[in-house]
């Protein structure tokens, strides 16, 4: 049981060295990153390049991401509690959310073409 909580603080303490890393490349680099993704940046890149193993972090990383929901709870009172203001603006967030979707659709799909008629071009200089 020792042996699992010195992991698990272990692991809490990596993850919170990346975050303070993160925190330190968001004032070192002002180019509007979230301190909390420079952090994930650095996290992923030392696990690849191997300096942190992935079981140094699981004990710590398991219980947070199983539960994250309850990270979100907060947010949805804050919601709730603004549905009037939310309400006001109905239309205008239906339209955002609908002329945003179409948009990026069409941009795909334009795209998407392009790519793969430019690479059934080249099969064909191929045969």
């Amino acid at each position: 049981m020792l042996i699992k909580a010195l992991r698990f603080i272990v692991g809490l303490a990596l993850l919170y060295l990346m975050l303070y890393l993160g925190k330190f490349l968001s004032l070192l680099i002002p180019i509007g990153i979230p301190e909390s993704i420079w952090g994930m940046l650095v996290l992923f890149v030392s696990m690849v390049v191997g300096i942190i193993k992935v079981t140094w972090i699981l004990p710590a990383s398991t219980p947070l991401t199983r539960y994250m929901t309850l990270f979100f709870l907060p947010i949805c009172a804050g919601v709730v509690d603004q549905f009037d203001v939310l309400n006001q603006h109905v239309d205008s967030l239906i339209f955002a959310n609908f002329f945003s979707t179409m948009l990026s659709l069409i941009l795909l799909g334009y795209l998407a073409q392009k790519l793969f008629a430019d690479k059934g071009d080249a099969g064909e200089d191929d045969e």
